[in-house]
């Protein structure tokens, strides 16, 4: 007989280490190019693989160099800058997952950069291979060059068998990251801060009619408190955060699905239909239907 049992998963909070990939990339910058990431629904880790840049958030500006990576956590905003000196070439992964995920507390701590321990040159060769599912050319290669793929190449994961194997390699990437990165000794959970513990309940149950009075019951704080924490960690109230994580499922549903508007509207927690299309009307700029016909 062999086999594992006993897994260190928690099967009672299985969502809590749950991961869906939602895009990844690569990209040599120019130098002083400038990108603007808006407050969304997933996580973002972006990898420098080589030359520097900035990175703007929470009111700080931080120097980035290669070999090191940085972390914008789902709900809040960032602008970052390639030197103009020697501009920086990235990779990113963008994820859905629980805010209250140990493996983005364990990787990065408290921190938004950190030193990576894992070579530049394998973190590009995993990437690329999440990046072949959709795009066979690029199995061949273990480096990205520019100059075999220019401009902007994105290929849409449309299948299920192409989006589970996707979703495995950026797992087992994931794995070998924080093997690499992270001491058996270090793989504790630390002490969650409310406004992480509302995020992680929000992630959890926003497919529910939940109202922020139910978060901060949830959690044994008053609401006042509970917006304020909120907003002052992500930069947006708790409200509008629910909304982007259900606006973001729903945009997903909307072109991968076939499914009604109502069944959407539903499977988000919305009281009925037309709710849900005014809320998605006042994000989207444009009605459910049209968003399903546009793309």
């Amino acid at each position: 007989m062999i086999g594992n049992k006993n897994i260190f998963l928690d099967r009672t909070d299985v969502n809590k280490f749950s991961f869906q990939l939602n895009h990844c990339g690569i990209q040599e910058c120019t130098p002083g190019y400038t990108y603007g990431f808006r407050s969304e629904a997933y996580h973002l880790i972006h990898f420098v693989l080589e030359g520097n840049g900035y990175l703007e958030w929470n009111h700080r500006l931080m120097n980035v160099q290669a070999g090191q990576a940085f972390y914008i956590p789902s709900g809040a905003s960032a602008r970052y800058y390639a030197s103009l000196t020697d501009p920086w070439k990235y990779g990113w992964i963008g994820f859905y997952s629980n805010a209250a995920n140990p493996f983005i507390t364990l990787l990065f701590g408290d921190d938004n950069v950190i030193q990576l321990k894992m070579p530049a040159k394998e973190i590009e060769k995993n990437l690329l291979a999440i990046i072949a599912v959709t795009d066979k050319r690029v199995s061949e290669y273990s480096q990205y060059d520019q100059f075999v793929f220019p401009g902007k190449q994105f290929t849409n994961i449309r299948k299920l068998s192409d989006s589970l194997m996707a979703n495995s390699r950026m797992l087992d990437f994931f794995s070998d990251l924080l093997s690499s990165q992270v001491s058996n000794e270090s793989e504790e959970h630390k002490e969650e801060s409310p406004a992480l513990r509302a995020k992680a309940f929000m992630d959890a149950h926003y497919s529910e009619p939940i109202k922020m009075q139910e978060v901060a019951d949830a959690l044994n704080i008053h609401p006042n408190y509970l917006c304020s924490v909120f907003k002052k960690t992500y930069g947006q109230t708790p409200s509008d955060y629910l909304r982007s994580i259900r606006m973001a499922q729903a945009s997903m549903l909307l072109l991968l699905t076939d499914y009604s508007v109502s069944m959407i509207s539903e499977s988000l927690g919305y009281a009925n239909p037309f709710q849900f299309s005014a809320v998605f009307k006042s994000y989207h700029g444009m009605s459910p239907s049209a968003y399903r016909k546009k793309g």
